[in-house]
């Protein structure tokens, strides 16, 4: 938000609920308006944007998505003259095609179409959808019809300059934990919920153990699974093992501290984590899903494997723990890959051209 404020512009953020980001958001530069009962109907939409008036809107389409179809249109008929989504999360699956002229089949079929068809009908309001990946892109575009010329791919990025320049606390960090200067440390940074399936993690962890793997695990972060997740911990008999951090603002000493990165998600668009552990030159353990891919090449700056598969992850631990040398090449070309690709200056530049224009 503060590289936008550069260009001289006025930024509000219109928030449907209190979140954590609220507070943090709300000084000189980001003006916060909470509107605690939500937007509901189409005309709550086109009240409140008559009343703004912005020159631009910016839409962020996330799990569930946020906002319904018509707020774009909304927008338009309230006199907005540019309107823009940028899009972090793939879509809600569509049903499978139904054949067969059952009752059943033929309001699946329905069901279906109206639902693809008010996503379409919605990206037409827009001038342009920014997607953080290639994945979700072509999920736009071949599923749901998103116009092509229209809907462009313009990468998450990482702050070079605040890993590059900041303190390194590694040491430090590892004697507050009790682990040794060359322990085998894995770093989870996720929320804990049910899309993250830190649960695999965890059986993947104790597999590994069992096959004789030295390895231990921080995961950072914190969310409505945390005590089932402790408690499923403590069942594998993890203790000493694994480290629930919980939130943690600053996630740089825990990413310094770390032998290598994992993110066993089963859905994502482009995970900022994983750039800020490629920026600490941690090679990276990911599933297979969203744009994790077109971060993490195979065998080079990490592993990728099948979503939910908890012998692909354990096989992945295990290498990275027993292959120092092969670990050591994956850290320096995750590196010099977000150096190269992801900087972040970059990929605002690219994103205020998208919304300004």
């Amino acid at each position: 938000m503060h590289r936008l404020t550069r260009c001289e512009v006025r930024l509000s953020v219109l928030c449907l609920e209190e979140d954590f980001y609220t507070d943090r958001k709300n000084n000189a530069q980001v003006n916060v308006i909470s509107c605690k009962n939500g937007l509901k109907t189409f005309y709550d939409w086109f009240r409140t944007f008559r009343g703004m008036r912005p020159d631009v809107v910016v839409f962020v389409r996330a799990v569930p998505w946020t906002y319904n179809w018509y707020t774009p249109v909304a927008a338009w008929l309230a006199g907005i003259p540019r309107r823009v989504s940028i899009v972090h999360l793939p879509p809600p699956s569509t049903p499978a095609k139904v054949e067969g002229w059952s009752i059943p089949s033929v309001l699946c079929r329905f069901r279906r179409s109206r639902r693809l068809m008010s996503w379409r009908v919605s990206a037409f309001f827009e001038d342009s959808t920014i997607c953080v990946s290639n994945a979700i892109r072509d999920i736009l575009v071949g599923d749901y019809r998103f116009p092509a010329k229209k809907t462009i791919t313009i990468y998450n990025g990482v702050s070079l300059s605040e890993f590059d320049h900041y303190e390194d606390k590694a040491l430090d960090l590892r004697t507050k934990l009790g682990l040794g200067p060359q322990e085998f440390l894995l770093v989870c940074v996720a929320r804990l919920s049910e899309q993250k399936r830190i649960d695999l993690l965890l059986l993947a962890v104790a597999r590994a153990l069992r096959n004789g793997v030295c390895c231990k695990c921080i995961i950072v972060g914190d969310g409505p699974l945390r005590e089932e997740l402790e408690e499923q911990a403590l069942a594998l008999g993890l203790s000493g093992h694994v480290f629930f951090e919980g939130f943690r603002e600053d996630v740089r000493p825990y990413l310094q501290a770390g032998t290598a990165f994992v993110l066993t998600s089963r859905r994502e668009g482009m995970p900022f984590s994983i750039l800020e552990a490629m920026a600490c030159g941690l090679p990276c353990i990911v599933t297979r899903v969203g744009g994790n891919s077109e971060v993490v090449t195979h065998g080079i700056n990490g592993l990728v494997v099948s979503p939910g598969s908890v012998d692909e992850v354990a096989d992945a631990i295990s290498y990275l723990a027993t292959h120092p040398q092969e670990r050591a090449e994956m850290s320096r070309m995750a590196r010099s890959r977000v150096h190269e690709e992801f900087n972040i200056e970059d990929r605002m530049a690219q994103v205020r051209e998208a919304i300004l224009r």
